[in-house]
């Protein structure tokens, strides 16, 4: 095809999209309401709708409505303005999906001559945001599930699933939720967050964590926050994790409530998890182990050590650490799994282990003194901040490096290396330019990380960057880095605790939870992903901790 030819094609395509674009746009967008559009007020009594009412204003009174209220003394009430509405597309399934805004959007539904409204909190409670379209490879989840959609309206109509998805005229309603009896709260934005808020930010996250550790020392490890409801699935890796948080919080409190969850977690971990593995020591149950589950726990095991809860767990990190040297190739990079019936490693590569392992052995080598430790974990760090990275492209794109970051300052005062230093000041670069401000998407997103606001933006990447962003501030401020670019990392820093603290669960939308007090200080996956996994009040709460340690008493 000749330069002529394309050019004409390419104008063609950009003349085509534009008025795709603004079609899609003239049609679908939303629209004032309705003059008679109702107010819909809900009762909603640990986590179920017991009573609704479709008003003309917020305030008016509804005779059933009100008899309903005065039977559940105890029940919140909500309203939801609707302050716009407009079509959606019925095919394909996918473009319904992904036609309202999660968290914001509701979906009106007519059939005959009834509507019914399932408001955003209906969409909320039932956790249908972001379920409808999954990329497993890229984790990218999106849209509405339309089939929980169809059965929830299938219930409110009295009908067949299959009526109301054949049948029935469906719209999206934008929503304003007010709750007239909540008491008045302060927004934490970057510039109001105090050192109060991040201490009992971090706090609440490991009272979380302690509540939910058994007599075993098995955490809950994934809640589903609006029945409360425990999920299935299990990780060491995660599990070492979280302990390692409770044994800091446990060191910087001395509440025993922390530090007993963190003894019975990492109990766990040695008398149930830690296996031999050639000549050295391995966490895992399964027939192939990964390194990850040995670091972190190794990581616990070194911060119960020096939180002095029980100085007999030091006596256990040298077969790990031996286990973890075995596993490094002459490169520095280290190979990730292992196959315990066949006793020999296996060279392939996982997200996170590298790094993880190189921050454990560099812990290790400060409680032990072992100078191997500290070889492997300088070999380490140099694979990730060199050879790691040496392939088209890798100049402008880069994974998720925190363990990297944290590795790099932990080894600073010992093994400084400036080459990890300016890659990690290079990689938060990066993030900048990634990081939301306010009015970037719909969402609560000031302070997150995404690609643009069609996505809900993921709190876990926000707190895990923030623990990175806060070990390089420290990194740099002792390698004498330009006051400018501190600036722009304490900048980001704060950014990002605001949000996560303005998404943290203190106390959350109780009225959607059938068991506010279980789910206190958690912290959701998003903010509509109302999963409650184990590592995400880990990584917020040891964000907010690095943040009281190494940024807020200078």
């Amino acid at each position: 095809m000749s330069g002529r030819a394309l050019g004409w094609l390419m104008l063609l395509w950009a003349v085509s999209t534009g008025i795709g674009c603004r079609i899609v746009v003239n049609v679908f967008r939303l629209h004032a309401p309705a003059p008679q559009s109702p107010v819909v007020a809900s009762v909603w009594e640990r986590g179920r709708l017991v009573a609704r009412a479709f008003l003309s204003r917020v305030g008016d009174t509804d005779q059933r409505f009100d008899a309903d209220r005065s039977s559940h003394p105890y029940g919140t009430l909500v309203y939801e303005t609707i302050v716009g509405e407009g079509p959606v597309p019925r095919w394909p399934e996918a473009a319904l999906a992904l036609s309202f805004v999660p968290g914001h959007d509701g979906v009106a539904a007519t059939l005959g001559n009834r509507t019914e409204i399932l408001t955003p909190d209906d969409l909320l409670s039932a956790q249908a945001y972001d379920k409808g379209i999954e990329i497993p490879g890229l984790g990218v989840r999106a849209g509405i599930d339309v089939p929980i959609v169809f059965a929830l309206l299938s219930e409110r109509f009295g009908t067949a699933v299959d009526d109301v998805s054949e049948h029935a005229h469906l719209s999206r309603v934008r929503v304003v939720r007010s709750l007239p009896h909540a008491p008045d709260s302060r927004e934490i934005t970057p510039v109001t967050m105090t050192t109060d808020d991040v201490h009992e930010g971090a706090l609440a996250a490991a009272h979380y964590l302690s509540r939910g550790v058994d007599e075993d020392g098995r955490f809950r490890y994934l809640v589903d926050a609006p029945t409360n409801r425990l999920l299935a699935g299990y990780d060491w890796p995660r599990h070492a994790g979280a302990t390692l948080f409770l044994a800091q919080m446990a060191g910087l409190t001395h509440e025993a409530e922390l530090s007993w969850a963190a003894l019975r977690a990492a109990g766990l971990l040695r008398d149930h998890a830690m296996v031999q593995c050639g000549s050295g020591a391995c966490i895992g149950s399964d027939s192939v182990v990964d390194i990850g589950s040995t670091a972190l726990s190794v990581l616990a095991f070194v911060e119960i050590a020096n939180a002095k809860l029980d100085a007999g767990y030091r006596l256990l990190v040298p077969a790990l650490t031996a286990f973890l040297r075995a596993e490094q190739r002459p490169d520095g990079e280290f190979m990730h799994l292992y196959d315990r019936a066949a006793g020999r490693a296996i060279d392939t590569q996982l997200l996170y282990y590298t790094g993880e392992a190189a921050l454990a052995l560099s812990r290790a080598h400060s409680l032990l003194g072992d100078e191997r430790d500290l070889q492997s974990a300088n070999r380490a760090l140099a694979h990730l901040v060199s050879v790691g990275w040496t392939f088209f492209g890798s100049r402008y794109y880069f994974g998720e490096e925190h363990w990297t970051c944290l590795a790099m300052d932990d080894l600073w005062d010992r093994a400084p290396n400036r080459q990890a230093l300016d890659f990690c000041l290079r990689w938060h670069a990066y993030g900048r330019h990634l990081q939301y401000r306010a009015g970037d998407s719909p969402f609560d997103s000031d302070g997150a990380y995404g690609f643009g606001p069609v996505l809900t933006p993921r709190l876990t990447p926000v707190a895990s960057r923030s623990e990175a962003v806060i070990a390089t501030l420290d990194a740099a401020r002792r390698a004498g880095v330009a006051r400018d670019q501190l600036n722009e990392l304490e900048d980001q820093a704060r950014k990002s605790l605001a949000n996560l603290l303005r998404h943290q669960f203190r106390p959350g939308p109780e009225h959607l939870f059938a068991d506010p007090a279980a789910v206190a200080g958690a912290m959701p996956a998003s903010e509509v992903d109302w999963g409650l996994r184990v590592d995400f009040a880990q990584h917020t709460g040891s964000a907010l901790l690095r943040w009281m340690q190494d940024v807020t008493p200078r």
